[in-house]
């Protein structure tokens, strides 16, 4: 602020006779209060003090009167401006700000000062017949209007309780019992009036509405020619919600507010109230008794098939003490399906916060948070809806996330309705989130929070945002940097990424010193059909680089300076790697622009560098020019002189070309190769040594089943691996894409993939072959009765794309998809024999037991039930007759019955004479049996 203060008093002081020109836009305000002075500027005639000048106004034919005290403070420039009849309203001086007021009952201002400060920012007062306003811009710009019995303050942005407590001249606990919604701990941005006294000293801020008029009429009760029909009244459902901001309305008489207004001191007993309305059944809870107040509702909202209903409520409540205050929100839906046609879904979630938190000053928790839902799905939000994330507000104020009327069935309706709503119902799904605001060192306020959701999509999120303030206390700040962040990984996807991006509100040194820019990394691997790209950036791309749609977007690195009002100076940068080049580059712009007069200077460079093979090109531009806007007699000409600089570099070989331009002359000079000479193309010496070495081109990898891995005793030796006779798997793995693979000694492919392109050589149709044998014990086995399956993966166009070695592929071209980079193989099932081997004594041998017990029977007790015999002959009967002609007749005769019946019989095994054979030495004993 300080650099436009001495600014204007520059401006004033070297006008040294001559006429002086001052822009309005030096006191900030959007566009410069062009609403009031649309030629932007004010004109003096000279710089000495009490100097007189004049400014056009819209309102008026006669120019506004303008005065500077020269006599003021060196930190303070005051400027006195007289409007003419019939002066200005008090929605046109909002208007220049931002504001948009409805006509407010009041006076218009006919004084007005501009003051600019080093330190108080800038300040416009209007004095008009018994009323006063002030436009503040420090950081936040405010508007006050005051007359008589009443108060209007706007705020563009979300207002501090302490800056509303420095607004209305009161003390911070006086200021925080006058928000309307006592969850919050600041104002809501808008219009807000503060009426007279209703009752001693206790008064309340009202929402502040436009003039009342006549309610259109609802075509669903009118006729074809607008005649009203007689039918009876609409039920309207009316929310029993306690924390609504009551509205009052702005007439040409005054203000309409509600009768019986009372403070948020005059809390009454606890209430409780059922209505039914045409849109469902809402029960309505709301108990307000000092210090807690508890509020909340549940309800019917619609729901779209296969789903039949939603079943909701919000719940919230705050305990404001002395010192400090605690308040959350709890919440939840359950969504009733139609008659089979879907599962029923469900969500919940629930925050707590306190002011000023839980902990020690150099960490304290501010508030916790936590959701979860069944058949229920999540939308992460994207980098740019961080900051407006419901469950991440609720981790700042847990009463107001996504409801700004205080309507608790709102911040539902928020939530699960619209196109794109943050939860929805989904089948088979699940997340759960938790999260936590925090305070560090008392300098670093910020909130995070982790989303786990499972289903057909698995994703881990990491959301938050963060800010700090240099001074973090009252007064004029020197530095603000805000910054949102969202962390993506989907493991089923093949998906990894990282956006951080800085908030619009970020700035250094001065509020006009606005900062920006963005920081991203993604990567892909897996099941990604673009595994093995990947991109980090650092302020986007350069401009020629046609990134894929995939790749993040992120705003350039650098600020925007708003020096003077007149004076603009801009810079921008970038950083880029993706797998075939990186990209740098920056600008600088420096603008100046007063009443006719525009002056300007800019630099810029981009450099692109390419690998595989090497190739660059930088770009280097300048350009100063000025501009005059000149009135001959009844004509007026613009002016323009710009000189500027151009230089292109590129190589290997290296070559470029230099672009003057002179005013009206320019001219192009080249130097070196020509980029039509350009050529990088590489023999198979040069292009084998941009492979990796040649002992980690191929490797084998043991998967399932390995039991131990010896490795060589010498380099270049051979190891061996130790597998279970259960199965084994192992995998072979390229960096060159595969045009054919060979089992063993084979001569014909037992896989074919596509030839190959070397970019870096130009050849094309090139093949490689991928040769794999397996040896046991020395000897060749044959892999063609193991099961196999390909491994393919995306690979970079650099290397095994076709086209100009020269040129980067664009888009999706930098990857050429599903090339064929090894196989997997697993081993047979294992064939078990017939006979379990030799068993000696010690495999049946047991355990005596010590010492020992009773036999738990009588032994002279009669046995009961069937006695089994042993017959004898019972194994040369099953030998006789298992494979017989009339036992083997009745079992076909048997199947053909179950057969026609319908059942699967499946494969049957007809001939049984191998068990004839076996029931001679299966049995150690003649069996018994039970007759």
């Amino acid at each position: 602020m300080a650099v436009r203060v001495r600014s204007l008093r520059k401006i004033l002081d070297d006008s040294g006779g001559a006429s002086a020109e001052i822009p309005v836009g030096v006191f900030g305000f959007g566009d410069g209060l062009c609403a009031l002075f649309p030629d932007g500027v004010l004109q003096f005639a000279a710089g000495c003090d009490g100097n007189g000048g004049t400014a056009r106004v819209p309102f008026a034919d006669v120019p506004a009167t303008a005065r500077w005290d020269g006599e003021r403070d060196v930190a303070v420039v005051e400027l006195e401006v007289g409007l003419p009849a019939p002066g200005a309203c008090a929605q046109l001086l909002a208007r220049c700000a931002g504001f948009e007021l409805p006509p407010l009952p009041c006076e218009s201002v006919h004084d007005l000062t501009l003051r600019l400060g080093d330190h108080e920012g800038s300040t416009v007062l209007g004095e008009g017949p018994g009323l006063s306003i002030r436009l503040r811009e420090n950081g936040i710009r405010i508007l006050t209007v005051r007359a008589d019995g009443w108060q209007v303050l706007c705020a563009d942005t979300a207002l501090p309780v302490d800056r509303l407590a420095e607004e209305l001249g009161m003390p911070v606990a006086g200021a925080r019992a006058l928000l309307p919604d006592p969850f919050a701990r600041e104002l809501p941005p808008g219009s807000w009036l503060l009426p007279a006294p209703v009752r001693s000293a206790r008064r309340v801020l009202l929402s502040l509405a436009g003039s009342r008029c006549p309610a259109p009429p609802d075509p669903s009760r009118t006729d074809g020619i607008g005649r009203r029909k007689p039918l009876p009244a609409k039920s309207v459902r009316r929310s029993g919600a306690a924390f609504r901001p009551i509205r009052a309305v702005a007439t040409a008489d005054g203000f309409a507010m509600p009768a019986g207004t009372r403070s948020v001191s005059e809390r009454g007993n606890g209430r409780f109230g059922l209505t039914l309305g045409e849109d469902g059944a809402v029960a309505s809870l709301a108990f307000d008794y000092s210090p807690l107040q508890i509020g909340g509702e549940l309800g019917l909202l619609p729901a779209s098939a296969p789903y039949a209903k939603v079943i909701g409520g919000v719940l919230m409540f705050s305990f404001q003490g002395a010192r400090s205050g605690i308040y959350g929100t709890g919440m939840g839906a359950y969504v009733v399906p139609q008659s089979g046609a879907a599962q029923p879904s469900f969500f919940g979630y629930a925050g707590i916060g306190g002011d000023p938190g839980i902990g020690i000053p150099a960490l304290r928790l501010t508030g916790v948070s936590a959701g979860f839902g069944w058949n229920s799905r999540l939308r992460i939000p994207e980098v740019e809806e961080v900051a407006g994330f419901p469950f991440l507000q609720a981790l700042d104020d847990p009463g107001a996330i996504g409801a700004g009327d205080g309507d608790p069935i709102a911040v539902l309706r928020n939530l699960t309705s619209g196109p794109n709503p943050w939860v929805g119902p989904r089948a088979d799904e699940l997340w759960v989130a938790g999260g936590f605001g925090f305070r560090l060192a008392e300098l670093i306020s910020g909130r995070a929070m982790a989303v786990v959701q499972t289903g057909d999509e698995f994703t881990v999120a990491v959301l938050g945002s963060a800010a700090a303030e240099f001074p973090s206390g009252g007064g004029r700040k020197y530095a603000r940097v805000a910054a949102d962040l969202q962390a993506v990984f989907k493991p089923a996807q093949g998906e990894l990424g990282f956006v951080m991006v800085l908030g619009p509100d970020s700035f250094v040194l001065d509020p006009n010193c606005r900062l920006q820019g963005g920081v991203a990394f993604r990567a892909w691997f897996g099941n990604s059909p673009h595994a093995g790209d990947f991109v980090y950036t650092v302020g986007g791309y350069h401009p020629n680089y046609a990134a894929p749609e995939r790749y993040p977007v992120v705003p350039r690195v650098g600020f925007d300076w708003d020096l003077t009002g007149s004076v603009t100076v801009s810079g921008k940068a970038y950083l880029a790697i993706t797998p075939g080049a990186a990209m740098a580059g920056g600008a600088l712009d420096v603008r100046f622009h007063s009443g006719v007069v525009r002056a300007w200077c800019t630099a810029r460079v981009d450099a692109l560098v390419q690998w595989k093979p090497f190739h660059f090109e930088v770009g280097v531009r300048t350009s100063i020019g000025v501009s005059a806007s000149v009135k001959i007699i009844f004509v007026r000409i613009t002016i323009t002189v710009e000189v500027g600089v151009g230089l292109t570099v590129w190589g290997p070989p290296t070559g470029g070309e230099a672009k003057v331009k002179l005013w009206f002359v320019s001219f192009t000079i080249g130097f070196g190769s020509g980029p039509s000479r350009v050529s990088n193309e590489l023999d198979w010496d040069g292009f084998s040594a941009m492979l990796p070495p040649a002992g980690t081109n191929v490797r084998v990898l043991p998967q399932a089943g390995l039991l131990v891995d010896k490795p060589p005793a010498t380099p270049g030796g051979e190891g061996f691996w130790e597998v279970s006779a259960g199965g084994f798997t192992f995998d072979t793995d390229t960096t060159v894409p595969i045009t054919e693979v060979y089992l063993g000694t084979a001569t014909s492919p037992a896989e074919a993939g596509d030839t190959l392109d070397l970019r870096p050589t130009r050849w094309r149709g090139v093949t490689s072959t991928h040769r794999v044998s397996l040896t046991l014990d020395g000897a060749n086995r044959d892999l063609g009765e193991w099961s196999r399956s390909r491994r393919t993966a995306a690979v970079s166009a650099e290397l095994w794309g076709a086209g100009s070695p020269g040129r980067l592929p664009s888009g999706d071209g930098h990857l050429v998809a599903d090339q064929l980079l090894g196989v997997q193989f697993t081993s047979p099932a294992p064939r078990y024999g017939t006979s379990t081997g030799f068993i000696d004594e010690q495999a049946i041998d047991f355990d005596t037991v010590a010492p020992d017990g009773e036999q738990p029977l009588d032994p002279a007790a009669d046995p009961v039930g069937a006695v089994p015999r042993r017959p004898g002959r019972v194994i040369a009967t099953i030998a006789a007759t298992v494979a017989a002609e009339p036992q083997a007749g009745a079992r076909r005769r048997l199947a053909a019955q179950l057969s026609a019946a319908g059942f699967d019989l499946g494969e049957l095994d007809s001939d049984l004479s191998g068990y004839a054979r076996a029931c001679r030495t299966a049995f150690t004993a003649e069996p018994m049996l039970v007759g």
